[in-house]
């Protein structure tokens, strides 16, 4: 296969193994999850698939690699090492490349051409999230191929300078520059909208693609960025120096291909760093006689001030008789770009002789200032102060309000803050247009509308402005209720985004002005009552965006608030987030439990029937996780008298999803698959939002319930069938618990098939999932199916080992869905290791347990654990074994669990088929085996029928002797 044909439309997209190769975009996927590769590992990797199968010489791979340098083999030697890590190669029993001694390297894996009608976007598509470059450029063509050249070497580089001079211009311009160098992977992350220290992490995971971190946050990042390649602009620095570089440095350290390019007005002072200054704008020398507007425009201090006023202007064009006061302007703002510009918006509304004369006087006043102060920031506070002097009263009012905000605004968000006595609207709206000219405020329109936003300086600047006002206390509490007013203003379906898409983005947009106003609320000067109803308000939002820790602190410091008059709906809310934000951040606690029940007991004060099927679908959800089947009936049967009560489909809906759950625990699975499919058929499409007021969506949980149930009533194929509708749909929603849930659920299924293939892809995703929003229990189930799948594929060591962590970790979580499985295959292992005591010891301390806490739903899977490990290992004990698949059978169909009766079974007759009590054994297997109408191919069933097949031969030949021996006698 040739480059040309692996190139071909018809041949763009390759596969081997789990992975899928896109050569026109040079990316290379597991699972939907970009794999990082360095340039010269790609080279080289379709220089091997370009001939599978055949010997490619190591010259020929470092000419594909390294065509006009010359290295020595290490360095190939180097980049097929991380091709292979990245690969796995040898893993797991997966081989990709063969070392030919003395020859070179070939592909040996089986690859498969994909048609071009699959293929979709570019690699880089959804991973750059650069915002566009900052309109055109001036003058700093020179200092963007400088750091293009040292990014080559230099990994870390600080672009140093005064505000408003352009480093963020020259940063955007150089991540747009090299975009296709990081394969689309270039991160930017605005640190000016950061408030707090502890938010600055949170801020680059979120730009760079990783969820909201719920536990070590700064460890989740770094285990998301090692494998990868990617440039990250963490830009505005300063305010947050030292945290900034305490993290850029611990991505630096622990990284190889993380390049990172910071803009500060200060340097960060850490290891490898590399400073490049941004010095100002070249400016005309002082005036010469004579000069002329085309010698003034040759330096791009004064292009860039001819520019700004011809883009306001349109008409504007420098004539050689302006020339000199413009290079005047330039040289007293210090090229400085931001200054440059403002001074523009001036001139194209004043003409620029009332400019420069106006200009300088102030500037004069601060020459003497430089020598102790840095110059350019007090050259740039000066034209701030100059522009503030010739703003009207009610445009100084407002660029101080609107200074409260982070981020941008609206003009609805403006008069929140600025209207009052005196000031109307109109003014208000006439104001914000006036700012906008001068450009004080910058605007661009989306499809909301008009939006607003400071520069960062000027935001600055303008707070300072308010703090002396004596108005900020005023401001920031008109700013809380705003927000208050937005949250309670939507609807609890605003995520729903079927109908409601474009509110749902502007209030997700303006979180950084809920948490600005939950500071200052909570803060010393902020007011209780209104702190909780703010909280009560933002916690929809704050769970529905998985900021689960975050809703944690702020509804903790909401109850430590609160007081008996405070409004029980508000307290009910609170409890409620607090409840299902602990969930997943500590697991299924006591603490759950108790925020659940002091919910429930506001909730008792208030009216409120989809509230109430809120919070009690959320307890269920606790109840489940820790297998509580009484606990969990009892709570659908109060949630059905709810539907009952509000008469409508969705509530209906819910209620048998949770009625289908209770009675599959209960090991009622007829009810239960009645109840599931009738939840189904009532939510025939995800509903988003279902899974943000319920923090989980209710067709994802019938269809992972009914998969359960379906398996265990021994209907193989359609749980099959459930469990592939389930992962495509939840998939889909992009809801992080949907499909937690989807990708967990099936393995016990997967599993019990001998579906490895399933298990690997799912268990990839699951382990995605669980690493990107640091969902602790999920983290902990990953971890024991990862240990079953290496025990299966002959890595028992390894699996014993991550099995035995993973218990640990979900009995601190609280978490029982998959122990019995776990439980049961590490009593096994251990057994095969020759660990009998060991295994007996654990198992029976599980049988114990599940027997005290009334959960029989786990003692067939125990008791067929426990025969197995009598009947392993070097000593087998073959009546102890017996003894006890005789009782996982009996146990099995007690709770309505076919597999497990069937395997019990399997287990027993193996045992008497070698006794030669074949009858018996074909006895025992029969009945069992007529039970199943569907999964026939599937390994056990397929074992039962051939011990079937072989009884029944061996039964009939025993006759036949028999009657033989019985003619002789008689003879």
């Amino acid at each position: 296969m040739s480059i040309q044909q692996i190139g071909s439309p018809g041949a763009i997209r390759l596969r081997f193994g789990p992975f899928e190769l896109n050569v026109a975009e040079r990316s290379l996927k597991k699972a939907d999850q970009v794999i990082p590769l360095g340039g010269r590992a790609y080279d080289i990797l379709i220089a091997l698939l370009e001939k599978p199968g055949e010997v490619v010489a190591k010259a020929e791979l470092i000419a594909k690699a390294w065509p006009d340098v010359t290295v020595e083999e290490g360095s190939l030697r180097v980049h097929l090492s991380a091709l292979r890590k990245a690969l796995g190669d040898g893993q797991f029993g997966d081989k990709y490349f063969a070392n030919i001694q003395g020859r070179g390297y070939s592909f040996i894996a089986p690859i498969t051409r994909l048609p071009a009608d699959r293929d979709r976007g570019g690699a880089s598509e959804g991973l750059s999230n650069l915002p566009p470059a900052l309109g055109r450029m001036v003058g700093r063509d020179d200092v963007v191929r400088k750091i293009q050249v040292r990014l080559q070497t230099e990994r870390l580089i600080t672009i140093l300078g005064a505000g408003g001079i352009g480093k963020t211009t020259v940063a955007l311009a150089v991540g747009h520059s090299v975009l296709a160098r990081f394969s689309g992977a270039a991160s930017f992350v605005d640190l000016s909208i950061v408030s707090d220290k502890e938010q600055v992490i949170g801020a680059i995971a979120s730009a760079i693609g990783l969820g909201p971190q719920l536990v070590d946050p700064k460890e989740a990042l770094l285990e998301f960025l090692r494998p990868r390649r990617g440039l990250i602009i963490l830009d505005s620095c300063e305010h947050l120096i030292e945290k900034t570089a305490e993290i850029a440095d611990y991505i630096f350290q622990n990284t190889t291909d993380v390049y990172i390019i910071a803009t500060s007005r200060e340097a960060l002072h850490v290891p490898g760093e590399n400073v490049l200054r941004l010095c100002p704008l070249d400016c005309p020398p002082e005036q010469q006689p004579g000069q002329t507007a085309s010698e003034v425009l040759a330096h791009p201090a004064a292009r860039l001030f001819a520019e700004r006023v011809s883009a306001r202007r349109g008409d504007f064009s420098l004539g050689d008789d302006e020339a000199p006061m413009v290079a005047e302007i330039c040289r007293k703002l210090d090229g400085i770009a931001l200054a440059i510009e403002l001074a523009a918006g001036r001139a194209a509304i004043f003409g620029v002789g009332n400019t420069v004369e106006r200009l300088g006087s102030r500037l004069d006043l601060l020459k003497f200032g430089r020598r102790t102060a840095n110059p350019r920031h007090q050259t740039l506070i000066a034209t701030l102060d100059w522009s503030h002097d010739h703003l009207s009263e009610i445009e100084r009012v407002l660029l101080r309000r609107v200074a409260i905000f982070v981020g941008h605004f609206t003009l609805e968000a403006a008069l929140a803050v600025a209207e009052e006595v005196g000031i109307d609207r109109s003014e208000i709206a006439g104001a914000l247009v006036n700012l906008v000219n001068k450009s004080l405020i910058e605007v661009w329109t989306s499809s909301r509308g008009p939006r607003y936003r400071l520069l960062d300086t000027t935001r600055a600047y303008a707070l300072e402005k308010l703090a002396t006002s004596g108005e900020q206390d005023s401001i920031a509490e008109r700013h809380a209720s705003f927000s208050i007013q937005m949250l309670e203003g939507n609807p609890v379906n605003l995520f729903d985004l079927e109908s409601t898409e474009a509110a749902a983005n502007a209030v997700r947009d303006h979180l950084g002005n809920i948490r600005a106003a939950l500071e200052w609320s909570f803060g010393p000067n902020g007011n209780d009552l209104k702190a909780i109803r703010l909280a009560a308000a933002a916690s929809q939002l704050l769970l529905a965006m998985w900021l689960l820790l975050e809703c944690r602190t702020w509804m903790e410091k909401a109850i430590d608030r609160m007081t008996p008059d405070c409004d029980p709906r508000h307290q009910m809310k609170i409890q409620a987030a607090l409840a299902l934000s602990l969930m997943y951040t500590e697991g299924n606690s006591e603490r759950v439990r108790e925020a659940f029940h002091a919910a429930l007991n506001f909730g008792q004060r208030h009216e409120d029937t989809r509230l109430h099927l809120s919070l009690l679908s959320g307890m269920s959800m606790y109840l489940h996780g820790i297998v509580d089947a009484a606990g969990t009936y009892e709570l659908a049967l109060r949630s059905e008298a709810v539907a009952r009560k509000t008469g409508s489909p969705d509530d209906a809906a819910i209620a048998d999803s949770m009625l289908g759950a209770a009675y599959c625990l209960r090991s009622d699975q007829l009810r239960a698959q009645e109840h599931l499919k009738r939840s189904l058929h009532g939510l025939p499409q995800l509903r988003r939002f279902n899974a943000s007021q319920y923090l989980f969506d209710f067709r994802s949980s019938s269809l992972s319930v009914l998969t359960h149930s379906l398996f265990f009533s021994g209907h193989l194929d359609q749980a099959v069938d459930c469990a592939k509708m389930n992962i495509e749909e939840a998939a889909r929603s992009g809801h992080p618990i949907g499909l937690f849930r989807s990708l967990t659920h099936p393995m016990r299924l997967y599993f019990w098939i001998d579906d490895l293939e399933q298990v690997e892809l799912n268990l990839s995703k699951l382990e995605h999932t669980a690493e990107s929003y640091s969902l602790a229990p999920a983290r902990a189930v990953a971890l024991g199916l990862r240990g079953r799948y290496l025990v299966r594929v002959g890595r028992m060591a390894d699996g014993i080992q991550l099995l035995q962590e993973s218990l640990e970790k979900l009995a601190i979580h609280r978490h029982e869905v998959l122990t019995s499985d776990y439980i049961s295959e590490l009593t096994v292992s251990l057994a095969k290791q020759n660990a009998r005591a060991e295994a007996l010891t654990l198992i029976d301390r599980s049988i114990a347990a599940v027997i005290k806490a009334k959960k029989p739903l786990h003692l067939p899977a125990f008791f067929l654990a426990k025969g197995s490990a009598f009947a392993s290992g070097d000593g087998p004990e073959s009546l102890l074994a017996e003894e006890f698949f005789a009782k996982a059978m009996m146990q099995a169909r007690q709770e309505s669990e076919l597999p497990f009766e069937l395997r019990a079974g399997l287990e027993l007759a193996h045992i008497w088929i070698g006794r030669d009590e074949v009858q018996r054994a074909h006895d025992l297997i029969s009945p069992v085996y007529s039970r199943f109408s569907e999964g026939l191919t599937t390994p056990d069933l397929i074992l039962a029928r051939r011990i079937l097949e072989q009884t029944s031969v061996r039964a009939r030949q025993t006759g036949r002797r028999v009657a033989k021996s019985s003619g002789r006698a008689k003879a």
